[in-house]
This record gives structure tokens, sequence and C-alpha cells, in this order.
């Protein structure tokens, strides 16, 4: 992927927690930057809910950067 579209790999912190939802708590999980700590959350403990944590921080990262966000450990697989 080109420089301009995307900015540098950003590892995060998951944690699964548990949400209010409309009618009781619900489990989910919560995402956290490590370069500035902006923390998004989603209903939901799977892999869709944790692509869209990282969806949501490039939407709403308070800097205006445009990273490439992934999970701590998971570089440490690759």
């Amino acid at each position: 992927m080109s420089k301009d579209k995307w900015g540098a790999r950003v590892p995060c912190t998951v944690e699964e927690v548990e949400l209010d939802g409309d009618y009781g708590p619900v489990e989910g999980v919560e995402v956290a930057c490590t370069r500035c700590g902006h923390v998004t959350e989603s209903f939901g403990t799977g892999d869709a809910s944790i692509r869209r944590c990282f969806a949501l921080l490039g939407e709403e990262c308070p800097k205006g950067e445009r990273n490439y966000y992934f999970e701590e450990d998971e570089d440490e697989q690759t």
C-alpha cells in the first residue's frame, strides 16, 4: 500500500469488556491505540467486532492520522 493512503503501522490493545446494551449488559471489545490512547468499542467479541474498532480508530483519530491498526500480539506471530 502506498504511503499516501496509509500512515504508520500502529499496534493496539484489545480487551473483552461488558458494554451497556439496550436491554442490559452485552459482551464487547474495547480497542485502544498505543500511539495516542484513543479508544473505540464494539458489541461482540469476534474478529469482525475487532476489525470494526480498527476502522473506527481510523475514522475518529484525534490526530487526523490514517494508520494501519493491528492487535499488539499479532505482530509477534508474523
